[in-house]
């Protein structure tokens, strides 16, 4: 009976331990006028949302997973910020805008580490046509380039792939030592 609870309770705490999450709070200072945002954020874009992806950050096997919120956008304008005809906008998981695939959105943005983010403490505002951004913020700027980012929207995954990948590594471990264990057993 002593050894059943040890072995139950070793299980408990290594399952404890092993899913530990981060808990992280959210506090963000009123920015002001839309400029003063278009001004402290960095840019700010309207366009179309074409696709919504949802994906995993992780730095290695073991680190800390966050969820992140990828969204492709058909940008007609944009403030400040020169981008191409189409972008892809990271959003945080838990507090970032609820977007909805084909509808028009004002998106404020900032460039951190080559990506571009909308942050949860910007405003984002849906819009039908531009006439508002512009009368904002100005005639804005025109994409520089026409490209299509469609195809980086698919390799975001909801899902913990590394248990795949760790799975798929092991079957072919498996695979091979078996046929090194043939091959053996026919020279011998």
């Amino acid at each position: 009976m002593k050894r059943l609870l040890s072995l139950i309770m070793a299980f408990t705490m290594v399952f404890f331990f092993s899913n530990e999450q981060d808990v992280k709070a959210l506090s963000c200072v009123d920015v002001g006028s839309p400029q003063a945002a278009l001004e402290r954020f960095g840019g700010a874009v309207y366009g179309e949302v074409r696709q919504i992806k949802a994906d995993l950050k992780q730095e290695g096997f073991t680190g800390t997973k966050e969820k992140i919120r990828y969204i492709l956008v058909e940008v007609e304008r944009s403030w400040i910020t020169e981008v191409d005809s189409q972008i892809i906008v990271t959003t945080d998981y838990t507090w970032g805008y609820e977007f909805k695939e084909g509808n028009k959105y004002l998106i404020y943005i900032s460039e951190v580490d080559g990506e571009l983010i909308s942050s949860p403490c910007s405003t984002t505002i849906e819009m039908n046509n531009p006439k508002q951004a512009i009368e904002l913020f100005g005639e804005g700027l025109r994409p520089k380039l026409q490209v299509n980012l469609e195809h980086k929207m698919w390799f975001m995954f909801e899902q913990d792939i590394d248990v795949y990948i760790i799975v798929v590594a092991l079957v072919f471990v498996v695979i091979a030592v078996s046929f090194m264990r043939r091959a053996r057993k026919k020279k011998g």
